[in-house]
């Protein structure tokens, strides 16, 4: 890239030096893209390597089986809680997507919470082992724990089950749209009216656009992909004001109102004729 971007400030009306350091950029940008990429995933994968360990130590903590054994494991987990919440905290602030970011800050504070009743529930179940509502309170706060790790996890890795639903809802709703749209444009020209049906069928392809542009803001589409879709929106609302003019050029030159005016003056016409052309009059009733 250095080499190219200097040849071409020596030569810039050079479109070979030109097109060099174009290619030289594209790679450099895509090298950049993929380095970033590897540093996002050492991340989460980071974050979920604290997760492994929080997880293993949550275990012992359940697995204690006096007070003092209960206080040493519990100090363990408490020391693994602080890297946690540290790599998690991090995470969160680089997150793009709102919805995840609220979902990884929702679960760190759940978290944190049922972290701090553990030790008190895991204490009252071992001197009362045999009453079951201690065992259910600390059950309970066992699993709270445990879905605040799996919520920090889902957040992490953008994999929430919900995030993918949306997801697919809004594919399904633009492709459903898209099919609406096809069926709406086929028309009779003999009843085509512009004033009834440009204004509907612009306002709906607008509304495909904006969905589509959606998809196309996304930080998930690549770059080429996102030309091709802002490209081929261009295309159709072009293609759309063709079809409507091929319309208009095919509709009738003449109202109803009109022909059947014009029909009651041939009528007319014909019955002010010569008797000899009167022979005419057979045609009027297919006027």
């Amino acid at each position: 890239m250095r080499i190219a971007s200097s040849e071409f400030a020596d030569d810039p009306c050079s479109s070979v030096k030109r097109g060099t350091m174009v290619r030289a950029a594209r790679a450099l940008l895509s090298a950049v893209t993929r380095l970033l990429i590897l540093a996002d995933m050492a991340d989460v994968l980071r974050l979920l390597t604290h997760l492994k360990i929080v997880e293993e130590a949550l275990d012992m903590v359940k697995n204690a089986t006096n007070e003092q054994d209960l206080a040493q494991r519990f100090k363990e987990f408490g020391k693994e809680m602080v890297k946690l919440n540290y790599v998690a905290a991090r995470r969160q602030q680089e997150l793009k997507d709102p919805h995840c970011r609220d979902e990884m800050a929702a679960a760190r504070g759940a978290l944190k919470k049922n972290a701090t009743m553990l030790y008190t529930a895991s204490q009252a179940y071992l001197r009362h082992p045999d009453v079951a509502a201690t065992r259910a309170n600390r059950d309970y706060v066992f699993k709270q724990v445990q879905e605040a790790i799996a919520g920090i996890s889902n957040a992490a890795q953008a994999s929430s089950p919900t995030d993918e639903k949306q997801g697919h809802t809004g594919i399904g709703e633009l492709a459903a749209a898209l099919n609406e749209f096809d069926n709406k444009i086929i028309l009779d020209p003999m009843t085509f009216s512009e004033a009834r049906f440009r204004p509907s069928l612009e306002e709906r392809l607008e509304s495909i656009i904006s969905g589509a542009a959606l998809m196309a803001d996304s930080s998930c589409t690549r770059d080429d992909r996102r030309e091709r879709i802002v490209a081929e929106c261009n295309a159709v609302r072009q293609a759309l004001q063709d079809l409507l003019s091929e319309y208009m050029n095919n509709m009738p030159r003449y109202t109803l109102p009109q022909i059947d005016l014009w029909k009651e003056v041939l009528r007319v016409n014909i019955d002010k004729m010569e008797p000899p052309a009167s022979d005419l009059s057979i045609f009027k009733p297919f006027l």
